[in-house]
């Protein structure tokens, strides 16, 4: 009897000291496992149609006509054997983008395309998407600028691409921050590769300490996450020299969030010189080697 009532009171504490782990504790196993699912996503996202391998062009377009095509006299000219010498011709007009074909099998979604069409209109929030072939076609805008996204799902660097270089998982490197509000919300002004400077809103920092020392990152709103954009003492060397981002969890109560740099990950600007990636402000520049996450990629 005094057996059975030692073995329920055993049963209490244990099942009590489970419900107070902390969910920031996790074991080495568990922690690989989730980076590698991570990491599998990510492989699969930069592989995606909507992923960064596959961008082969950026142009940016002046006021009136643009053409298209592989011809020596298209203003955008595609460097890339198999499509004609004209494909088509854009025209910008006070912040409207349109397309005319000048080749068949040009598609808007399911239907071809036989005539100029609104591609672009900032007003009234349309965004069209083109596809030729293997190509495929948006336009962007960056402060006053309006740009032609081109996309080849069928480029060398997808069909070729075996991953990127990470430092190995090291659990030493998942920490626990402090996320502290801003009360107003700052603005802070974020430069991307083009030189160009936008304000954005921020909710706060995260606090966070490693080998005793304390370091402080801005971050940026991403509805239930909040957006890093940082550099380090590996930037430039082992890692991208415009730095990396990550994504961190808003903390649901109090505030503790989980800091893993085993997710930091390159922007886009290193899998292709086509895209406008943001810069990390000065403050968000880390005076600490952050030897986790992944390396840089190519000659970008």
């Amino acid at each position: 009897m005094k057996l059975s009532r030692f073995l329920l009171i055993l049963a209490y504490f244990t099942f009590v000291l489970s419900c107070g782990k902390k969910e920031s504790q996790i074991n080495p196993e568990e922690h690989a496992a989730e980076v590698e699912a991570w990491y599998q996503d990510r492989v699969n996202s930069v592989k995606s149609e909507e992923g960064w391998l596959n961008l082969i062009g950026l142009h940016w377009l002046d006021a009136g006509e643009t053409t298209f095509g592989t011809g020596a006299g298209s203003r955008f000219r595609l460097e890339s054997q198999g499509f004609p010498d004209s494909i088509g011709v854009f025209f910008l007009e006070e912040g409207k983008v349109y397309f005319t074909p000048q080749t068949d099998s040009i598609f808007l979604g399911e239907n071809e395309l036989k005539e100029k069409v609104k591609i672009f209109d900032v007003e009234t929030q349309e965004f069209e998407k083109l596809s030729f072939k293997s190509l495929r076609w948006n336009i962007i805008k960056r402060a006053d600028a309006y740009g032609v996204r081109l996309r080849d799902l069928e480029t060398a660097a997808v069909t070729q691409f075996e991953g990127i270089k990470r430092y190995p998982i090291d659990l030493e490197w998942r920490l626990e921050a402090k996320f502290i509000p801003y009360s107003p919300i700052r603005e802070i002004p974020i430069t991307n590769v083009l030189g160009q400077t936008t304000p954005n809103p921020s909710p706060g920092y995260l606090e966070f300490q490693k080998d005793g020392i304390t370091y402080k990152i801005d971050a940026l709103d991403a509805e239930d996450e909040l957006y890093l954009i940082i550099a380090d003492n590996t930037s430039g060397g082992e890692t991208y020299g415009g730095g990396r981002y990550m994504y961190v969890k808003k903390p649901v109560s109090g505030d503790i969030v989980i800091l893993d740099f085993n997710k930091a990950y390159n922007p886009p600007c290193v899998f292709t010189p086509h895209a406008t990636c943001p810069l990390p402000p000065r403050q968000n520049m880390l005076d600490l080697a952050i030897t986790a996450g992944e390396k840089t990629f190519g000659e970008h």
